[in-house]
Parts: structure tokens; sequence; C-alpha cells
């Protein structure tokens, strides 16, 4: 019943486009580094297969933040290039990924792996965007990266890293730790 009824929200028209369509122009598409995150977490939490390291977890937070960094402020007007027109074609952008790539590789980040996947996404055009930026990085993985990176800078300056407080239960201690959200 649930799900009739949100399929008639989904299509009910207003001012001429399905009300799914309104939806979609909040994010057309998740990056692929975020699906590969829910991904992980999901078939942890489900199966107890871990898919992304703590590093790799780690890397993909900071380069969400470096890409979103030098992606959003200047496509929203704050220089005079737009970074987001080279991914486009070929450009620097496909070099320095390559670069980044080999370099994860390298020293065994899975972060490589899923940069690898973000192009062969690209070049298979499995999303609606034919824009490389749009395969690495969008607002809700920078969002989410700046929280949990955030949170975890407080709790190193805090020295409550690893620590119980006397704020906080046992239970909800472990959970945090369990879920990784802030560690």
């Amino acid at each position: 019943m649930l799900g009739m009824v949100s399929a008639l929200i989904v299509i009910i028209p207003f001012k001429g486009i399905p009300l799914g369509r309104w939806l979609i122009s909040l994010n057309a598409n998740f990056s692929i580094p975020l699906v590969a995150i829910f991904l992980s977490k999901v078939l942890e939490g489900g199966l107890g297969i871990r898919l992304l390291d703590r590093k790799a977890l780690f890397g993909t937070r900071v380069f969400a933040l470096t890409a979103g960094a030098a992606l959003y402020p200047m496509a929203l007007g704050l220089g005079s290039v737009d970074p987001y027109g080279l991914g486009w074609g070929f450009s620097w952008l496909f070099a320095v990924l390559l670069a980044t790539t080999l370099g994860l590789l390298f020293i065994r980040n899975r972060l490589g792996i899923i940069l690898m996947g973000c192009v062969l996404c690209h070049n298979l055009h499995l999303l609606e965007s034919q824009n490389l930026w749009d395969y690495l990085v969008d607002p809700f993985l920078v969002l989410i990266s700046g929280g949990v990176l955030g949170c975890r800078v407080m709790r190193k300056l805090t020295g409550e890293h690893g620590k119980k407080t006397s704020r906080q239960s046992p239970e909800l201690v472990e959970k945090l730790q369990a879920s990784e959200l802030c560690g």
C-alpha cells in the first residue's frame, strides 16, 4: 500500500512536471565514491563484508573535500575559471586523476579502485551527466565528508578520540566506534 501511495505521489504532475523529476533536480545522481561508501556500509552491516577499510574511507573523505573545494566555489562564480568545464573532454583533470589513482593503487589504498570505477562508469555513460566531475564528487559526499572529518578533528582536539566520557553511556560509545561515524 505504501508503495502505491509513494508511486502516485511521485508521478503526480506539479506545474507540468512529475514530482519525482522535481526531487531529482535537487541532485541528479550520487557520485560513484558516495555509492561505494553506501554499498560498503550496507554490506558490512548486513553481511559482515568490509569493502572499504579505514584508510580507504579516510582517503575518500579527504578526496571529496579537496575535489569539492576545487569545484564548487569556482563553479558558483567565486573565481574566473570554472573547473567544471574541465570534466567535459580530455583535460588536465584526467591526468591528475590518473596520477592520483596510480599513486593510490601503488600504496594499496582502495580509493584507487573507486577512482578507477569512476572513470569506467564515465566511459560507460552510467550516469545522466557526461561530465567527469559528476562521477567523482557530489554535494552530499562533500557535506558528509566534511561532517565526519570535522567530527574526527574535534574529537582529537578535545582529547576524546577513543575515550569514554562521563556524558556518554558505554553502549553509545561502543555503537559510535563500531559505526565509525566519528572515527
